[in-house]
């Protein structure tokens, strides 16, 4: 089962108190070598399962920099990291010190080690492919570059050369602009542990974590509530269930991004969004926190939406249009409404 992150708990429980009634960055890097010739088989899938391994099993520590880039500005953030064989992995951000204990599968965790659930999603909408040798934060790296149908690259991976994590993750937007960044800027790896004939039993639940949790569709159904099983983008549903507090999560992914969906029933106290700003979007009205519009909420049908979004703007956009809005009005029965208007203002007895 693919569990919440801690971060995004937290944001929900303050987001759910707004409920009552119930320019994209440009650079380039030309460090990746083009993928191999081989182009009906995922050659860098095994290298992204070896390394989602390590960032469970591995002791490492270090600083990461992650930087995400949107339609009207950037936003980014300082991290320690520390993961501890046994243990499990833990963030402290800078400079607020805010520390939190996250699986490196989930947003939380950098999405550095993806659970076997997300490689198979990553296989099916992506071609994986090995791209050569490189450096990241002064540490031998293997390149994989992940590929879209028609060929364009979607993300590519510096993988620490030395079995250990992942160095640096880059996402690409479908006009080749890094719209994602999470890279060590230093790092410190323990030594493997001794051989013991078997997979190490932290890695193996690691990658068992992030299972499909889906089985809550049919009683979500039955009580009323509706969303899509798949968001453009090849966003698939691979979390689906009912929170103790009441509102539903939904989580999708198409193995490098995630968009994790939150509805709760009520209408949104918008006097309440000091820190979010509204915009119209195909004629309704949502509301945004962060300037790279990761982070939206709006009103339809007698719920609220939540929205917290991994991925390329234009993916998060379309993600969000995808989901229920409230319908808008034609044209005739906007001019009826103005027509009615009109006649109450010189009509007195109205």
């Amino acid at each position: 089962m693919i569990r919440l992150p801690v971060s995004l708990f937290l944001a929900v429980v303050m987001l759910l108190g707004l409920v009552t009634g119930g320019p994209a960055h440009a650079a380039r890097s030309s460090q990746a070598v083009p993928p191999d010739d081989v182009e009906s088989e995922d050659t860098g899938l095994d290298l992204l399962r070896e390394a989602a391994i390590a960032g469970r099993s591995r002791g490492y520590s270090g600083t990461r920099y992650v930087t995400v880039w949107g339609t009207s500005g950037s936003t980014s953030a300082v991290q320690e990291v520390r993961n501890a064989p046994g243990v499990g992995l833990t963030v402290r951000a800078e400079p607020s010190g805010h520390t939190q204990n996250a699986d490196p599968g989930t947003l939380a965790g950098g999405l550095s080690s993806p659970s076997g659930t997300m490689l198979e999603v990553l296989a099916r909408n992506y071609r994986v492919v090995e791209a050569g040798e490189g450096r990241a934060c002064g540490r031998a790296a293997r390149l994989v570059n992940v590929l879209r149908a028609d060929g364009t690259l979607a993300a590519r991976y510096w993988i620490d050369r030395a079995a250990g994590p992942v160095l640096r993750r880059e996402l690409l937007d479908t006009r080749g602009r890094i719209v994602h960044t999470a890279a060590f800027v230093d790092l410190t790896v323990q030594p493997p542990a001794p051989a013991r004939g078997t997979a190490p039993a932290a890695a193996t639940a690691g990658m068992a974590t992030g299972g499909l949790d889906l089985g809550q569709i049919p009683r979500l159904r039955a009580d009323g509530w509706r969303f899509p099983l798949a968001l453009p983008g090849g966003l698939e549903l691979f979390s689906a269930h009912r929170a103790p507090a009441g509102h539903v999560y939904l989580g999708y992914s198409d193995g490098l991004s995630v968009v994790s969906v939150f509805i709760q029933h009520g209408a949104l106290d918008e006097e309440r969004l000091r820190d979010w700003h509204a915009e119209r979007r195909n004629g309704h009205t949502i509301w945004i926190r962060d300037p790279v519009g990761q982070e939206t909420i709006w009103a339809s049908g007698g719920h609220v939406y939540t929205v917290f979004a991994d991925a390329p703007a234009d993916m998060a956009d379309a993600a969000v249009a995808a989901l229920p809005h409230e319908p808008v009005p034609d044209l005739w029965a906007r001019l009826g409404r103005g027509a009615s208007r009109v006649l109450s203002w010189v009509n007195p007895f109205e």
